[in-house]
């Protein structure tokens, strides 16, 4: 391996462990709102489009984990269950 491709490859891992530790978690996610407003499944409702309904600007993932967390969902969501949610 020549000098070039040793520092190209050393570069990119230093950039992808960079981006790893600076990404935000659920943790995170969940210091940042206030999470007092209860909401009532309704059917067809999914944990993606009541994250995207609560901030279209973050990755929905990153909401739907902190909702999983803070309600102590482990699976699905369920029609008439109340959810803890952060206010919008």
């Amino acid at each position: 391996m020549n000098k070039l491709t040793a520092a190209s490859v050393l570069m990119a891992i230093m950039f992808l462990t960079a981006a790893i530790l600076a990404q935000t978690g659920p943790d995170d996610i969940i210091d940042s709102y206030s999470w007092n407003e209860v909401y009532v499944v309704k059917r067809g409702d999914t944990l993606w489009e009541i994250a995207e309904a609560i901030n279209s600007d973050l990755d929905p993932r990153l909401m739907v984990a902190a909702i999983k967390k803070v309600n102590e969902i482990d699976t699905m969501i369920r029609v008439n269950q109340k959810i803890v949610i952060p206010e919008k």
